[in-house]
C-alpha cells in the first residue's frame, strides 16, 4: 500500500510507485495523483485542503472516495493508515506525510507505531529522510540516498546491536534523550540493527 498525503512532496516519489500498489490519496494528496496522471484507488479525507471543484475532481477520477467530516477524533493521515492496516499488507509506504505544520508531521511519525503493532512494515518517506519504528530486527542495505542512520529511542530505552555500521553497537542501551545513536553510516554492503528491547525510531536521511 502507498499512501500520499498533501505534506511536502515532489515527483521524484513517482519512479517508486509500482503499478502493483494500491494507492491511497489523503485529501489533497489524492489531488496531487490525479494532477500526476495516477488514479488513486481511495481518496481518504474531509478535504478541506483543496477547493470545491478539486473536490470533485478527485470525485470523478478516484476509483473510490470516503469523505469524512472536518469535525472529528481522527486526522486524515490516521484514517488513511486505519484503511491500509484493514487490507492486511506486507508493507506501507507513506508520502506526503512531512510538512511544516511539525505538530501534523510527529503525529505522521507515530502513526507508524499502528503498523508495527499489527506487524505490517512501515515507512514515512521523503527526498531527505526514510522513518520507521522498529522492535525488532531491520536489515538495511547501503543506499547512496540515504548515507546516515540514526536511531531514536521511542520507548524510554532501547537495547540495540548494530553490525556493519561505522560504528557498531553490541547490546547498547539508549536511553531517550541521548544522542549516541545519531548519523551513523553504513561500513558494509547490507547492515543489521537489532532491537532486543523497547521500540526505536531509525532514521534514514542525507545531508
Amino acid at each position: 500500500v502507498v499512501i500520499v498525503g498533501g505534506g511536502n512532496i515532489t515527483t521524484r516519489i513517482l519512479a517508486d510507485i509500482r503499478e502493483s500498489d494500491y494507492l491511497v490519496g489523503v485529501d489533497r494528496g489524492a489531488y496531487w495523483l490525479i494532477l500526476n496522471r495516477i488514479i488513486p484507488d481511495i481518496a481518504i479525507g474531509d478535504f478541506d485542503s483543496v477547493t470545491a471543484r478539486e473536490v470533485q475532481i478527485i470525485k470523478k477520477q478516484s476509483k473510490r472516495m470516503d469523505l469524512y467530516p472536518k469535525k472529528k477524533n481522527k486526522t486524515d493521515m490516521e484514517l488513511a493508515i486505519a484503511h491500509a492496516i484493514g487490507m492486511h499488507p506486507k508493507e506501507v509506504m507513506i508520502y506526503g506525510a512531512v510538512g511544516d505544520r511539525l505538530d501534523h508531521t510527529m503525529a505522521n511519525i507515530y502513526l507508524l507505531e499502528q503498523l508495527n503493532d499489527k506487524g505490517i512494515a512501515g515507512a514515512i518517506r521523503d527526498e531527505s529522510n526514510e522513518i520507521r519504528i522498529v522492535t525488532s530486527q531491520l536489515k538495511v542495505k547501503k543506499d547512496a540516498r540515504f548515507p546516515y542512520v540514526s536511531i531514536l529511542p521511542v520507548t524510554e530505552a532501547v537495547k540495540v546491536t548494530l553490525a556493519g555500521f561505522a560504528y557498531d553497537l553490541s547490546h547498547t542501551i539508549i536511553h531517550r534523550g541521548q544522542t549516541i545513536g545519531i548519523s551513523n553510516e553504513i561500513r558494509e554492503d547490507e547492515a543489521t540493527i537489532e532491537i532486543h528491547s523497547g521500540k526505536a525510531l531509525i532514521i534514514r536521511s542525507r545531508d
